[in-house]
């Protein structure tokens, strides 16, 4: 669909959606899909590379689908694998370093403001129908 479509979009392809980055020292990219009342990360972090502790006030449940992260969240340090869930409350700090690159399906509630601003910057913001202009890398 164009992004001059002027009727409400509801579907998305994940390799359509517009890359924004969210951490440009590590090149760690994520693929937005966001809504009223909720945001979808499709993030992939590269080998290597280090996601800094921070807090938000948004809700997050991070789905590790690939590769393995050290992560620590509220001071505790575990290894999250493919198929590991990780449930963050609002501010609450965490981050983590992956080894083996990893990519994960964060789910914020409500959508992050200072992700939201980052899209804005980086134009991957959606139009008022929900359409994302194409892959901008």
């Amino acid at each position: 669909m164009s992004s001059n479509d002027k009727t409400q979009k509801y579907v998305y392809t994940i390799e359509d959606l517009p890359d924004t980055v969210i951490v440009p020292e590590e090149d760690i990219r994520t693929k937005f899909l966001i809504s009223k009342n909720s945001m979808v990360s499709f993030i992939n972090v590269p080998k290597g590379s280090t996601f800094p502790i921070h807090s938000h006030d948004a809700e997050q449940i991070m789905i590790v689908l690939e590769g393995e992260e050290h992560h620590e969240i509220d001071g505790k340090k575990i290894i999250m694998h493919a198929g590991d869930v990780c449930v963050h409350p609002a501010n609450v700090p965490h981050g983590g370093y992956t080894p083996t690159g990893i990519k994960a399906i964060d789910i914020f509630a409500p959508a992050r403001d200072s992700h939201v601003k980052l899209m804005k910057e980086q134009g991957t913001y959606p139009d008022e129908f929900g359409n994302y202009k194409t892959n901008i890398k």
